[in-house]
């Protein structure tokens, strides 16, 4: 079984015992949580689609917390020789899918 859901803002494809990374979420490792918004539910040739979600929930399981590889932002302006650098890193959660019901 396949489902859809959004989950901070993302939408996520997803399946059993699946693990996804996502923006952080509250809570510690080995917490439970659902995604509430569950989009569509796909069993083979069965789609479900909801107008704007289904009455059913994918269950979460938080796996670790980390930060996603650093972006390296650089600008320079020619004339006036001047650099500008900086990073950004975003915090992170890793979640595995235990059941979409």
């Amino acid at each position: 079984m396949i489902a859809i859901i959004e989950l901070k803002g993302k939408q996520y494809r997803v399946e059993e015992n699946m693990v996804i990374r996502s923006l952080r979420v509250v809570g510690e490792k080995g917490d439970k949580m659902s995604a509430d918004r569950v989009l569509a539910k796909i069993d083979g040739a069965d789609i479900e689609l909801g107008r704007p979600a289904l009455d059913s929930e994918v269950e979460l399981e938080l796996i670790r917390h980390a930060k996603s590889p650093k972006i390296h932002i650089h600008n320079y302006r020619k004339r006036t020789r001047t650099n500008k650098r900086a990073g950004y890193r975003d915090k992170i959660s890793y979640l595995r899918v235990t059941k979409i019901g």
